[in-house]
């Protein structure tokens, strides 16, 4: 009540900021631990108001020492709880990135030592206190134990030592007696699960699990501790976290605190073993597996955020509370695009347009680059249709490509591209695609086989008939003659007009050359690029060359 009353006071500016927070500190002084525990409930519930700007500078300093007497005062045996509750409000209280909390150069608590008995005041008697022996009287459940050994006790109490200060395990000596006492524990946990609490139903295990802030080491207690779920979880977790800080790239770490190859696959082949005994244990030992591998992930994200010089982590705000907020300050439009043209850059306004549109300096090149020619080769196109054309086959009409009309449409535009028959003058009307495409393809495959042969050997088809009617039987075979001979028939071309080329040009070349230009300056005929296109498929380089001259 009194808390709630000095901060209305402090609303109405009626008193300073740190009241509340002095109140509260002279109640917890003059109070018991119990009474305390109770009247922290209403610290817990104003956290958010004692976060807000009025209060927080003035109050951090005198409710952070508020807290720190209180957590002095406290056992952390007996007020357990009560003390991860106050560590659980300064933490919700005070900014993420607070230096105070954050152990910035990661230094261990090592005045947290394990005491247990040294071996020379080992005492090797067995003993069974008499509760302990009228509580297992009395369960139907029998537990089997482990031999715990003067040998088993040290080795597995001395682990604690390697856990509180990971650092001994850099050195060679320590790292092998690490190894030998890990080996040893993890084997023994293997040999001796715990079969009781499959046997035992889920009210009886959850009334078993009890927490234990602190280990106790006294050697009779030690078998039963063996067969507890939740001491075998505590020591198992331990060794996943010491296997991650090992290998974790740590700023503050010694240069020569470093792990060898041969260690890396021992603390790898461990850390899968341990796992597999994580699932093993029950109850829901898969489940509580996913949960330890989430929180070493999540230590492994805080740890690279401290590597980075703890940078301050801001809170996205409400839609409301945006449109409070100023707009930031804007670019002037005019400066971009000068900046981007000084660059030889584009600016479009969109930066996925922007960042496509600058990907080659110059982009109407990148579009004639030989990776943008989709365009599929003759051979490839037209082997199926060239060879269904063989009478030897004898494949009926209605089966060949040709009568395909997906087929027939990238046909007529393959040609349109490559092939020099497509543009050529014909008198005879086109009655049907399918017929059409026969004659072309005839022509335009007899053209391209002839067009690749090597040397004066007769060209084999591999169908003989065929060979007949669509190549010419020869020995050797005059392009220019056969091109000739099909112009004049199909072409109808004046024979005045061919002397007349003759007459004022001497050489083949300079005769193709005269009517090349002819046909350029025709404007009835189709743009030159679709000729020299045409060319340069046919390899025809010189010829192309010329045009575009």
């Amino acid at each position: 009540m009194w808390t709630s009353f000095t901060i209305e006071l402090v609303r109405n500016e009626m008193c300073t900021a740190v009241m509340p927070v002095a109140i509260l500190s002279d109640m917890f002084d003059v109070n018991t631990m119990d009474v305390c525990e109770k009247m922290f409930d209403h610290v817990e519930s104003n956290v958010n108001v004692l976060k807000e700007p009025k209060f927080f500078m003035a109050c951090k300093n005198n409710l952070l020492r508020m807290c720190n007497d209180i957590l002095r005062r406290s056992s952390r045996i007996r007020h357990t709880v009560f003390c991860g509750r106050i560590l659980l409000f300064l933490a919700i209280f005070f900014p993420f990135s607070e230096r105070s909390g954050l152990n910035l150069i990661s230094e261990f608590n090592l005045e947290n030592a394990t005491e247990y008995l040294k071996e020379n005041h080992f005492d090797q008697t067995e003993y069974k206190p008499d509760s302990i022996a009228e509580e297992e009287a009395k369960s139907d459940i029998i537990i089997e134990k482990v031999n715990v050994d003067k040998n088993f006790y040290l080795k597995f109490w001395s682990l604690q030592d390697y856990f509180r200060n990971p650092n001994q395990c850099y050195k060679t000596e320590h790292w092998k007696l690490f190894i030998s006492h890990t080996d040893f524990i993890i084997s023994s946990f293997q040999s001796h699960k715990l079969e009781h609490v499959n046997r035992m139903d889920n009210e009886s295990a959850e009334q078993n699990m009890h927490y234990f802030p602190k280990y106790l080491t006294n050697q009779k207690l030690l078998k039963l501790q063996l067969s507890d779920v939740n001491f075998r979880r505590y020591i198992l977790i331990q060794f996943l976290l010491l296997f991650q800080y090992l290998e974790a790239p740590v700023k503050f770490k010694l240069d020569d605190f470093k792990i060898k190859p041969e260690q890396q696959e021992w603390i790898k082949n461990s850390i899968t073993t341990i796992y597999e005994i994580i699932n093993n244990t029950p109850p829901d030992g898969v489940k509580f597996s996913e949960v330890v591998k989430n929180i070493l992930q999540r230590e492994e994200q805080w740890n690279k955020w401290k590597n980075d010089g703890c940078p301050d982590v801001t809170k996205r705000l409400p839609t409301s509370d945006q449109s409070d907020m100023p707009a930031p300050k804007r670019r002037n439009l005019g400066d971009v695009i000068k900046n981007m043209t000084a660059n030889n850059k584009v600016f479009l306004g969109d930066p996925d347009l922007t960042m496509l549109w600058n990907l080659k300096p110059d982009n109407l090149e990148a579009c004639k680059g030989p990776e943008r020619d989709f365009l599929p080769s003759f051979d490839s196109f037209f082997q199926e249709a060239f060879e269904q054309l063989d009478p030897e086959f004898s494949i009926e009409s209605q089966n060949k490509k040709v009568n395909d009309g997906n087929f027939g449409w990238k046909a007529l535009r393959l040609l349109a591209h490559k092939s020099p028959h497509f543009f050529a003058n014909n008198d005879d009307p086109i009655k049907k695609i399918p017929e059409y495409l026969e004659n072309m393809i005839k022509k335009t495959m007899s053209k391209e086989i002839i067009s690749i042969k090597q040397g004066p050997d007769k060209y084999i088809s591999p169908h003989n008939e065929f060979k007949k009617e669509s190549v010419i039987g020869s020995d050797k075979v005059d392009i220019s003659e056969e091109i000739q001979d099909e112009n004049e028939n199909k072409n109808n071309t004046e024979p005045d007009k061919i002397e007349f080329v003759k007459t004022i040009k001497t050489t083949p070349l300079d005769q193709a050359t005269y009517l090349l230009e002819v046909w350029v300056e025709d404007a009835e005929n189709h743009k030159s690029e679709n000729l020299i296109y045409i060319l340069e498929e046919m390899q025809l380089i010189e010829a192309a060359n010329i045009l575009k001259s």
